[in-house]
């Protein structure tokens, strides 16, 4: 009796691993990149074919083969092929003139397809055997057709690449209000997340123009100093916000975190404390404080109606009214006054044009002698003509 066991294979990928490294400079990048060798010979300033990603590329050390073990660094994935040629350098200098023509050569095809695309840079790998295209656009371009005309004339493999504005100022460089070169281009290797509210925790003022870059976004180094600001500026009102402060009331109108004050002003006196003090001293207050006026001395208004049906005028004392409020009162006819409530509700609406009897216009030529017109409703059961 035999068992059959089934045994399951894994493929285990093995990191290279490399006994020395050489920081590799490329004339199209900022800043230099490691790579693994075996040799130790290898020495500043010189040239050497490595392998990268868009595929066999040629570049300068910027520094000396460094022991990996000894100095604790960063491991390398890419290896250094070899040390270049003179067939090597010939080589990159012919692609210059290549890429700037394949340049041309694809400007006018989206010229001709009218695509939104902002080409960028044209770049041959060390061999020819691929090109990279870089532009720069808004939205998402279909260039399927492009790269069926661009395959037909360059002959060789053929890959677009799509970049942002902050991709484009590390590739392109620059020299920004500090006077030294972009952070991007200078150091950085990838983009941290920036935001508006960055600069408010450090009390700047909120000028777009000032706080961005040669790119157009928001400047990196807001992200350098942000977390210091938040443990600075913590359990501290805001600014512009209204606080108690031995009694009176402030606005806090700046502060200055480096020199560790803060003003508070109001309508008579102006004051400089510390922070700390600020933050211990002082009592925030929610919203505005306004003193109420006093309602003394306002007499009520006395206002004199005129009834459609009665001769005599009746004064009514009322509250003081806004003059932007109309007061209209409503009331029934004189002949529904006196009947139940359950009888009024299914009345019919009250024509209110004067009716053509002499007692109407009786009425009519008292009211127009007097020259003021009244529209009154009341409830009340109205006054007899006699009385």
């Amino acid at each position: 009796m035999t068992l059959n066991k089934e045994t399951e294979q894994t493929e285990v990928v093995e990191t290279p691993v490399f006994t020395y490294t050489v920081p590799v400079r490329f004339e199209t990048a900022g800043r230099p990149y490691s790579f693994g060798t075996e040799d130790s010979t290898i020495a500043k300033g010189e040239y050497v074919v490595v392998e990268t990603q868009q595929g066999i590329e040629l570049g300068i050390c910027e520094g000396g083969a460094l022991e990996i073990a000894r100095y604790g660094l960063r491991m390398p994935t890419k290896p250094i092929l070899r040390v270049a040629t003179e067939y090597d350098k010939k080589m990159y200098e012919a692609n210059k003139k290549e890429n700037d023509k394949a340049f041309e050569i694809c400007q006018h095809e989206i010229k001709e397809l009218g695509l939104s695309m902002n080409l960028l840079s044209a770049q041959y790998t060390l061999d020819r055997a691929k090109i990279l295209f870089i532009y720069l656009s808004e939205t998402r371009v279909d260039f399927r057709e492009l790269l069926k005309h661009l395959g037909a004339k360059l002959h060789c493999r053929i890959e677009l690449r799509q970049i942002g504005e902050r991709d484009k100022a590390r590739m392109v460089g620059g020299i920004g209000m500090c006077g030294m070169e972009c952070c991007c281009r200078r150091f950085k290797s990838r983009f941290d997340v920036i935001s508006i509210n960055m600069a408010k925790t450090q009390l700047l003022a909120l000028n777009i123009d000032k706080l961005s870059g040669m790119c157009g976004k928001l400047l990196c180094c807001l992200s350098y100093e942000n977390e210091d600001y938040k443990e600075m500026t913590q359990d501290l009102p805001k600014m512009g916000s209204q606080v108690e402060y031995e009694g009176e009331i402030y606005r806090i109108t700046n502060m200055n975190v480096m020199s560790n004050e803060a003003k508070l002003e109001n309508r008579e006196n102006a004051l400089f404390i510390t922070l700390d003090e600020l933050r211990t001293k002082a009592i925030p207050r929610k919203g505005v404080v306004m003193q109420k006026k006093k309602e003394d001395g306002i007499k009520p208004v006395r206002k004199t109606v005129i009834h459609a049906n009665h001769t005599a005028p009746v004064e009514k004392e009322e509250k003081p009214v806004s003059n932007k409020t109309e007061v209209r009162t409503f009331s029934r006819r004189k002949d529904e006054s006196h009947k139940p409530h359950h009888e009024q509700r299914n009345t019919k609406p009250v024509n209110r044009r004067p009716q053509h009897n002499e007692r109407a216009r009786h009425d009519s030529a008292k009211t127009e002698t007097r020259n003021i017109t009244v529209r009154t409703f009341s409830r009340k059961k109205k006054e007899t003509d006699a009385q």
